[in-house]
């Protein structure tokens, strides 16, 4: 009953954004990859007695049934729930065996968003692995298709228009010119490593970013917001409208990031200032 009436509040409190008709992802959710340095079935049922909806995961992470578990343990229902997975590029049928296995790992009939994982692909091709997504969400199997770390050249050999772009975003490292593409076509564009992996390191500091945590603009701001650093990285790429994940596994990190609108938005100035502080980043879109 409690982790119910907290995952009430924070449907009310946090906003959430329609990738798809009528299909409505929470701004922020639980991501389970390289950042997440927590037994994972924990921090699932940590993440939905705090008041999370979304939990972000991928066949390649090998966690599905930690969260599964996490989520029966939590006393919540799946369906209460928005959840991400994610397959690798490859052959036709390989794909759909992995569509199936990420759904019965995760114990569910359906997920709510299911992404190629990334471009890359080791057998087949982006438009196999794609026509095996567009079936199963035309089956009722996900309710919303997308892509993670495409280029436009990527999204371009697509037979439709994905929901969302899944990337490395964050005040230390963003591409405005795909974030601007993206914007263009109505693609949801989502962040992941928003925070460069903290102190402990992701796949956004292993391509050579520092942690936001340590870049002094964002102290500065969030000392005159008394506010913590992470609300404030995380707070300027919601503002800038896009939903993200960030991986967490201690309550008091994970009442910060669903607790981004309990506090004032960032100012214009500071908004222009976090805006320059990736060198060469320049959006042409309002």
């Amino acid at each position: 009953m409690i982790a119910l009436c907290a995952l009430m509040a924070a449907l009310s409190a946090a906003p959430t954004i329609e990738i798809a008709p009528g299909v409505n992802m929470p701004f922020v959710s639980l991501g389970t990859g390289s950042g997440q340095h927590g037994n994972v079935h924990d921090a699932t049922m940590l993440w939905i007695a705090a008041g999370g909806v979304g939990i972000d995961t991928a066949y390649d992470y090998e966690n599905q049934a930690q969260i599964a578990a996490g989520i029966k343990a939590s006393g919540v229902k799946s369906s209460d729930l928005f959840i991400t997975s994610k397959i690798p590029c490859t052959a036709y049928t390989k794909a759909k065996k992995e569509i199936e296995e990420n759904l019965k790992e995760l114990g569910v009939e359906m997920v709510d968003l299911m992404l190629i994982h990334t471009p890359h692909c080791g057998l087949g091709s982006i438009s196999q692995t794609w026509r095996a997504l567009t079936e199963a969400k035309a089956a009722g199997k996900i309710r919303a298709i997308g892509v993670s770390s495409f280029t436009q050249s990527d999204i371009e050999e697509l037979s439709t228009t994905p929901a969302i772009n899944q990337c490395s975003y964050s005040v230390e490292q963003h591409d405005d010119k795909i974030i601007d593409y993206c914007k263009s076509k109505g693609i949801t564009y989502q962040s992941y490593s928003p925070l460069c992996g903290g102190a402990n390191g992701s796949s956004c500091s292993m391509q050579g970013g520092k942690s936001v945590l340590l870049i002094p603009e964002v102290k500065t701001i969030a000392t005159a917001h008394n506010v913590s650093a992470a609300q404030v990285a995380l707070k300027w790429i919601t503002q800038r409208g896009s939903p993200l994940a960030c991986a967490s596994w201690r309550t008091d990190y994970m009442n910060e990031d669903l607790n981004l609108w309990s506090w004032g938005n960032l100012t214009a100035s500071d908004m222009n200032t976090l805006n320059k502080v990736h060198p060469g980043a320049v959006s042409s879109l309002p």
